[in-house]
């Protein structure tokens, strides 16, 4: 205090330094770049008049909000670029289909299941998703085989390589009919949407399509295309996890604990996946049928996963089995 007082001046000009050089350096740190974390990925896959950047949005608004973490969101051409992203560890969070989700988990043994959309709905059963084979000019499988007996070539409309309702299934099913030479005389053409696949048995009056059960009824009213063949249902590609920023169990169990969150993003994922219509809950529990066909690819290294229908002594799902065989136009 006696200080103070004798050196008034003194202590003023401390005050002045301490204060000019606050500023100074809290100018200095203002204006220094900032050495954030890199952003959280939440990705899927493009599909035609679909807006999935969309759909998941509530996903990425959730993630942020849960993470305290900048969260962009990435959209694949393809579900094999999505697979390809996941393999390298180039994102967080994805919603795959079938197919992809069991490519990445065979790839990556870190990438965990979060949640897929179920519903409770007594009258709704499992995932009423189930791909057709269906055709203009052909009226059943028999008059296929016969055609092709006769040497005749003919014409197969898929959406993409690795669509599950839309190729593998399909594909696999004719592969399982038809003898070798007759399965060579397939020409396979992807359209790349469902309802394309619609449109061009309808403009071809001698084809074969492959394509999900629901767009079939759905545009096919005038019965213009014959159904050949409807698969058993199909379970749902799941939310996934890849471990790479994020403890994937402690995301689970925040969103688990969100119902609100939860169905702000199944609401989400409804406007861009139409299978997902008469869902209303999300369903954390991964079902054993994932399992179940992911122990029937454990150490198969064959990328191209594809369906065949199960014989009566191996396990079905929904009256598939899945076999790791490569599948396309020959």
């Amino acid at each position: 205090m006696t200080l103070y007082i004798r050196y008034p001046t003194l202590w003023l000009w401390l005050a002045l330094v301490v204060a000019l050089l606050n500023a100074l350096l809290g100018k200095a740190a203002a204006q220094a770049p900032r050495h954030e974390t890199a952003p959280l990925i939440v990705a899927t896959y493009a599909y035609p008049t679909l807006d999935r950047q969309a759909a998941v949005t509530p996903l990425q608004t959730w993630l942020e909000r849960h993470a305290q973490r900048t969260v962009i969101i990435r959209i694949a051409d393809t579900p094999a670029e999505l697979a390809a992203w996941a393999a390298d560890k180039q994102v967080d969070l994805l919603v795959p289909n079938l197919a992809t989700y069991l490519k990445i988990r065979q790839q990556n043994t870190e990438a965990q299941f979060i949640a897929v959309p179920k519903s409770h709905s007594p009258l709704i059963i499992k995932s009423q998703y189930r791909g057709s084979i269906a055709a203009s000019g052909i009226r059943s499988l028999s008059e296929l085989r016969n055609q092709l007996i006769s040497g005749r070539r003919l014409k197969v409309f898929a959406v993409f390589p690795d669509s599950t309702t839309g190729a593998l299934i399909g594909l696999s099913k004719l592969r399982a009919s038809l003898t070798e030479s007759q399965f060579r005389q397939l020409q396979l053409h992807y359209t790349g949407s469902h309802e394309l696949v619609v449109q061009q048995l309808k403009q071809h009056p001698f084809a074969i399509g492959i394509l999900s059960a629901n767009t079939l009824s759905r545009l096919n009213q005038d019965r213009a295309v014959t159904e050949l063949w409807r698969s058993g249902e199909i379970p749902f590609g799941p939310v996934t996890c890849v471990q790479r920023q994020l403890s994937c169990e402690q995301l689970k169990s925040a969103l688990a604990r969100d119902p609100l969150g939860s169905q702000q993003i199944l609401l989400g994922l409804k406007s861009g996946w139409p299978e997902f219509e008469h869902t209303d809950s999300l369903s954390f529990h991964e079902h054993r049928v994932y399992s179940v066909l992911l122990d029937e690819h454990s150490g198969q290294s064959n990328a191209n996963l594809a369906y065949r229908p199960a014989p009566a002594t191996t396990t079905q799902h929904g009256g598939l089995s899945i076999t790791p065989k490569a599948v396309g136009a020959r």
